[in-house]
């Protein structure tokens, strides 16, 4: 058991939680700062959903390395690897699509 990536699972699950529920993201310096107008230009709930799952994916895999020695030394490496080129897809696609916007 490593209490650590236990810790880590937890507040990372949390806060996918936060995002997942829309609660998370009126803590972001950045979107506060932003106009009225771009805020106006986002659709913050799908956002936020998607947003949610990805952080919450990464406290799956830490929670699941805190608690299972084997999955830990065998899996956990593949599993964060596949982890950031899926956030790496998944950054793209809120880039590039219109799902994620109002005003396309």
């Amino acid at each position: 058991m490593n209490i650590t990536c236990i810790i880590f699972g937890i507040l990372f699950i949390a806060a996918g939680t936060m995002f997942f529920i829309g609660k998370a993201h009126e803590h972001i310096e950045s979107y506060n700062r932003m106009s009225e107008a771009e805020k106006a230009n986002i659709k913050i709930e799908p956002l936020c959903r998607n947003v949610g799952i990805v952080i919450g994916l990464a406290g799956v895999g830490f929670l699941i390395a805190g608690l299972d020695p084997i999955f830990a030394s065998e899996i956990f490496i593949w599993y964060m690897i596949a982890w950031f080129v899926g956030a790496g897809f998944d950054a793209r696609f809120i880039s590039k699509s219109n799902r994620y916007k109002n005003n396309a």
